[in-house]
């Protein structure tokens, strides 16, 4: 089960052009397994679907992007870990949604993470993706990079029809353009 949404980027310093594309963001949650469901024909799968187990699911976001050619991580990491910060809400600069940031890859690398063992065994099912959280990419050969950010188990509140459950993301993407020495410069030619 997956939802999809757009996510804005801006950058920051000398160099004034995005160094990122197609940026995505989807929403991921493991659902438990019913052995019902596990049928053998579609009709039989149709009868059922009712009756996915809720609760105790398990929930993470991936953020999808392309580096530009030029750009390589700086070398203590493509994305710093205590940058990644995770909050739900109406609206960002709400003081409900601002009381729910965290930082989970943070704690998530320093076991703190309070879901950490149930999020893994989820990710541990079948039917689960292989999906590993946190993990800073140490190199880009196609310049494609996905990143896995935990969210904890059952952290998606219900379903709305109101949209006041937004996830919000924020964390720090550091590139070095590889094509200026001594330092980062505007877009090639200008």
């Amino acid at each position: 089960l997956e939802k999809t949404s757009f996510f804005s980027v801006s950058t920051h310093g000398v160099n004034e052009y995005t160094f990122l594309e197609y940026v995505n963001m989807r929403l991921v949650t493991i659902l438990s397994e019913d052995a019902d469901l596990l049928t053998e024909t579609t009709d039989e799968f149709g009868d059922v679907t009712n009756r996915v187990e809720r609760g105790n699911e398990a929930q993470y976001v991936q953020v999808t992007f392309t580096l530009g050619e030029q750009y390589q991580p700086i070398e203590t990491g493509l994305i710093p870990m205590d940058s990644v910060i995770v909050s739900k809400g109406i609206f960002i600069e709400d003081a409900s949604t601002t009381a729910t940031r965290e930082d989970v890859c943070f704690q998530w690398t320093t076991d703190t993470f309070g879901d950490k063992d149930d999020l893994e065994k989820a990710l541990l099912r079948d039917c689960a993706p292989n999906a590993e959280m946190c993990i800073n990419p140490e190199e880009i050969p196609d310049q494609f990079v996905a990143f896995n950010i935990p969210l904890g188990v059952d952290w998606l509140p219900p379903a709305s029809d109101a949209l006041d459950s937004n996830v919000f993301v924020e964390m720090v993407v550091s590139a070095i353009d590889s094509n200026v020495a001594g330092g980062a410069r505007g877009p090639p030619g200008g």
